[in-house]
């Protein structure tokens, strides 16, 4: 008589199909070892069961994305200035730019800082190499950028 398969095996179950230690939701089914070669699959934590990880639905907070940006007094930049920036030099990277405009009452002034926001949270990393602070030049104009740190992470840190 033939032994009974490993599909007759989690079938005939009562409760929770399980295999290797792990339970087998609906929807879901085993890889189950062939005749030919009758071992269990490799263990493994992954849940088979587990939902899709999808990075354009599921991205990092805005603050881990972000580089906070200087400009030198008297050499301000615009927001497509920038965009156009690092999207030529590190390719289609920047969801949004932020340039601080001073108040109206002092309208003379220019900007100062702004913030840029990109589309993956490993890309400020790779702009500022492993340093505290970097410079480029843009349009012949200083641009200093480091790392986005929000008020309130800033008030826990110097706290």
């Amino acid at each position: 008589m033939d032994a009974p398969t490993s599909t007759a095996l989690v079938t005939r179950a009562a409760g929770p199909r399980k295999w290797l230690g792990l339970n087998i939701g609906e929807g879901c089914s085993p890889r189950f070892p062939s005749r030919a070669n009758d071992r269990p699959p490799a263990q493994t934590r992954l849940d088979p069961c587990a939902k899709e990880w999808n990075p354009f639905k599921e991205r990092a907070p805005e603050e881990d994305r972000c580089l906070f940006l200087t400009f030198s007094n008297g050499y301000p930049l615009a927001e497509n200035q920038i965009v156009t920036f690092f999207t030529n030099k590190f390719g289609p990277c920047v969801e949004k730019v932020y340039v601080h405009s001073p108040e109206p009452t002092s309208a003379s002034e220019p900007p100062l800082f702004g913030k840029v926001v990109f589309t993956a949270s490993y890309i400020p990393a790779v702009i500022l190499c492993g340093a505290k602070q970097t410079k480029f030049m843009v349009d012949g104009k200083p641009l200093w950028c480091k790392k986005f740190e929000p008020k309130k992470k800033q008030a826990l840190g110097h706290g």
